[in-house]
């Protein structure tokens, strides 16, 4: 038995499942976003310029921050 909890012969369809249910729940978000930024444009909305690159820093401020601790613990 393995770690999972899992016979050893279906832990690669366990893995398999899950990570494909990870990525159709990414590719969900992503078409959300989309759809939203779809029906906003068709709307007329626009949002404040500092609202519109915020996505943009978050990222990248989390990147820089997960990159800073892993190179600091090593």
């Amino acid at each position: 038995m393995s770690a999972a909890g899992l016979p050893p012969k279906d832990v690669p369809l366990a893995l398999l499942s899950f990570n494909v249910g990870v990525e159709i729940g990414q590719l969900a978000f992503v078409a959300l976003i989309l759809s939203l930024a779809h029906g906003f444009r068709r709307l007329g909305l626009r949002w404040p310029r500092p609202i519109e690159i915020l996505p943009a820093y978050v990222v990248g401020g989390l990147g820089a921050f997960w990159m800073i601790q892993r190179v600091s613990l090593m």
